[in-house]
């Protein structure tokens, strides 16, 4: 089985008779690309038959499927894609190996290679400087690092020239002060195991130092989970989000330091924050609601559950499996993703936006206006699986395009059950004039060769039925603290 794919990004550049878009998911470790004429490319490069093969090839079985494997080198899931506003470069990210690759995409929408900069702690979130010469980074660890998009051959020697190797110490061998027979309650015998095991593990590696160009920016003393940037009147901003519940509005660069102010109002961690065209944040994670913020001034405009949207869709379900075992009050939710949609209607006023919440099958749309948050008209887009990502693509002037990635692996509705029937990785609805968006048979055919491909090494190393695919599709819920942790 082909896992789905766990990252989408769309580029769309405007013609007189439609629009010339791309599509890239990542699958796993590998990249997907194909264009609006139906072209695919893949990173890395698929092992291709040789020529001789090729010309052999009416004498072969027919139906011969060619095993594909990828470079033993390559084998880190793709955690984040963004792609350059100008459409010309690809970012990724790599989770297992802390690595940021930059790609360029060529006029046949190959992809090149062009840097891998392995960062010292992994990266949890990167976004692009509006002028596409910046990646910002955050981390795991509660920094943003500013790293050029495309690095100098002079970046690489200047910071290796300013971090001279220094002779450390011989530490000496580390010893625990008690032991089974001095520890007397349950606590203190957990830590004493804890630290002998840590012993018996040796010394840890210290780290390797990031020997290229970089600057960090800011710093929180918790976990980040995601970051934007925006300009407004000539000045830019960061916006950055963390695992204890802050949102902080900060100087863009040279200025970073600069703490212009907070968001206070969430309540659980904050998985996910979207500017909207007028210049809204909104930001959820695992709160009952979503929140939209008048940032410059700090303050919060509107909240709307979100799970009352989810409860009420996840009642409408045949048999309503769902919720056999839960209540209201123990029902939580953990947003994946927060999407701008354009509007159908050139001159209405406000935008639209569609959520994603870890484990459903669905998507939940909102409507912003002037004041605030306002539910549309359906509330709720169903899908024949969980929702993982979303790219929307212009197809015609007015009508827009939502390819969504499906978790193909796992039953709707649960992280942990396989799902025994088929259904495509990817669902593709288009916005009618009324607004609504519907399923869309005619770019399903178009993107169908898109839709098959990516990795189906991947399952085969995933150990303890499917545990590495699945902690790749969700970590969100992971973010909650348990209850006492704060003690």
């Amino acid at each position: 089985m082909v896992i789905p794919y766990q990252c989408l990004v769309a580029r769309n550049s405007p013609t007189p008779n439609g629009s010339d878009w791309i599509i890239v998911g990542a699958s796993g470790s590998r990249i997907v690309i194909q264009s609006h004429n139906g072209a695919i490319s893949t990173w890395p490069e698929q092992h291709a038959q040789s020529r001789d093969q090729e010309d052999d090839g009416a004498q072969e079985r027919p139906g011969k499927r060619i095993r594909l494997e990828q470079p033993k080198e390559q084998k880190s899931n793709f955690s984040s894609l963004v792609l350059s506003n100008d459409g010309q470069y690809l970012v990724g990210v790599t989770g297992e190996d802390k690595t940021i690759r930059v790609f360029q995409i060529d006029r046949q929408n190959h992809l090149r290679q062009l840097s891998e900069r392995c960062m010292s702690r992994r990266p949890s979130s990167i976004t692009l400087t509006s002028d596409d010469s910046t990646i910002l980074c955050a981390d795991k660890f509660g920094d943003v690092y500013a790293l050029p998009l495309l690095p100098s051959p002079d970046d690489d020697k200047v910071e290796q020239s300013e971090t001279p190797a220094i002779e450390q110490p011989e530490e000496k061998e580390w010893l625990p002060s008690a032991t089974a027979l001095t520890v007397h309650s349950g606590r203190n015998r957990k830590t004493l195991e804890e630290q002998l095991k840590q012993k018996a593990k040796g010394p840890a590696k210290s780290k390797e130092p990031m020997r290229f160009k970089h600057d960090l920016l800011l710093g929180h003393v918790s976990m980040l989970t995601d970051i934007v940037c925006t300009k407004v009147d000539g000045r830019s901003y960061i916006i950055t989000a963390d695992r204890d519940e802050h949102i902080r509005i900060s100087r863009g660069q040279p200025q970073a330091h600069i703490i212009e102010g907070f968001c206070f109002g969430h309540e659980a961690f904050i998985s996910r924050l979207c500017l909207t065209p007028s210049g809204r944040l909104v930001s959820g994670g695992g709160d009952e609601h979503l929140f939209v913020w008048n940032w410059q001034n700090y303050y919060l405009s509107e909240k709307l559950s979100i799970k009352h949207s989810v409860w009420a869709y996840l009642e409408t379900l045949p048999g309503q499996s769902y919720l056999g075992y839960l209540s209201y009050e123990s029902f939580k939710i953990a947003i994946s993703g927060i999407w701008n949609l354009p509007s159908s209607e050139p001159n209405r006023i406000g935008e639209e936006i569609v959520v994603a919440c870890e484990g459903i099958p669905a998507l939940f749309r909102f409507f912003t206006t002037g004041i605030g948050l306002r539910v549309s008209g359906g509330t709720y887009i169903p899908l024949s699986g969980n929702a993982l990502d979303v790219a929307v693509m212009g197809i015609l002037p007015a009508s827009s395009t939502m390819v969504v990635s499906i978790d193909n692996i796992h039953k709707p509705g649960s992280t942990t059950e396989a799902r025994e029937d088929k259904v495509s990785r990817l669902q593709i609805f288009s916005q009618q004039q009324d607004g609504q968006w519907q399923e869309d048979a005619s770019m399903e055919d178009a993107l169908k060769s898109f839709a098959d491909q990516g990795l189906d090494e991947q399952v085969e190393r995933a150990s303890d039925d499917g545990k590495a695919v699945r902690d790749m599709l969700y970590n969100m819920e992971n973010l909650r603290k348990r209850p006492g942790a704060e003690d």
